[in-house]
């Protein structure tokens, strides 16, 4: 049933992959700039000064982001989640096919559980957070990550069943890897807005994007650099799964267990210590309010 589903050709199920993939992706996008559209024009109208561009030098954009001692937490934390996420998504296909030697389907359906639930959870950890923060929602994700990452490192051949019900519990993890370190960066720029009295998100989202793509496909592409040296095998259309060497076989294993676990332990230390509590933030938002009020008063 799932191979009359499934695509057999390669090429064929990368795109039709990338082509969910795109439509799940860009729909939120344009849900988001629809819902918030009317509102950023009544703000605009209401407090036209906020709408004045205002030129930073870039050296003066890196102090900002490197003074802010929260940010650079929530640098770390979003660095770490999201070192295991594309490092795992990088490894899964090579981990299936050679590892596990199952034909290299199972893969899509392994990506599609993770993803399936982290999307399906985001709705519950978003609704948990409000009871109990941000914090205490990223450590009970990752805590059922790390598991999850550390049972796919003592998989075994055939234990199918096992491998997708760690795949679900690792979406349960990257579900609050797409919503915590997010969710962050507004509380990170709230306060620098108390601080200083300017909104200045762009300085931030910017930089934090900017950082991922680097560092992260740096990390990336060294381990898939280290198959490569470790004597991978490339399939061919008469072998399509050829038996790997030992030492491929332990990069594999290595890279989706012990580097995306250790990479998730030090995300648990930085949001242990991360300084803005979820009573720092509430009475920021109400200094912030306090002073908007006064500038109402005064206008």
């Amino acid at each position: 049933m799932i191979s009359l589903i499934i695509p057999q050709n390669k090429q064929l199920q990368y795109i039709v992959l990338g082509a969910i993939c795109a439509v799940v992706s860009v729909f939120p996008l344009y849900w988001c700039v629809w819902g918030t559209k009317n509102r950023a024009k009544a703000m605009a109208k209401l407090h036209p000064q906020m709408e004045q561009t205002v030129s930073i030098p870039l050296l003066k954009q890196l102090q900002i982001v490197f003074t802010n001692r929260p940010f650079l937490f929530v640098v770390g934390i979003y660095l770490c989640s999201w070192l295991s996420v594309q490092l795992t998504a990088s490894i899964i296909p090579y981990f299936v096919v050679s590892w596990m030697r199952l034909p290299s389907w199972h893969f899509n359906l392994v990506l599609l559980a993770v993803q399936g639930t982290a999307m399906s959870m985001l709705f519950v950890w978003s609704a948990i957070s409000k009871r109990v923060g941000k914090q205490v929602v990223y450590y009970m994700g990752v805590s059922i990550w790390i598991i999850a990452q550390g049972g796919l490192f003592f998989l075994q051949p055939g234990q199918v069943t096992l491998m997708y019900i760690f795949a679900i519990m690792a979406g349960f993890g990257v579900s609050t890897a797409y919503l915590v370190p997010w969710s962050m960066l507004p509380d990170v720029i709230e306060l620098d807005e108390l601080k200083t009295g300017q909104r200045r998100e762009g300085i931030f989202y910017s930089f934090i994007v900017f950082i991922q793509k680097i560092c992260l496909g740096l990390a990336v592409n060294i381990v898939l650099q280290r198959l490569g040296t470790a004597g991978y095998i490339k399939p061919t259309t008469n072998i399509p799964i050829p038996v790997q060497p030992n030492a491929v076989l332990e990069v594999i294993r290595v890279s989706i267990g012990p580097i995306p676990a250790i990479a998730l332990i030090i995300g648990l230390i930085l949001t242990y210590f991360y300084p803005i509590t979820r009573e720092m933030h509430a009475e920021i938002l109400l200094k912030l309010q306090a002073r908007q009020q006064q500038r109402d008063r005064l206008e």
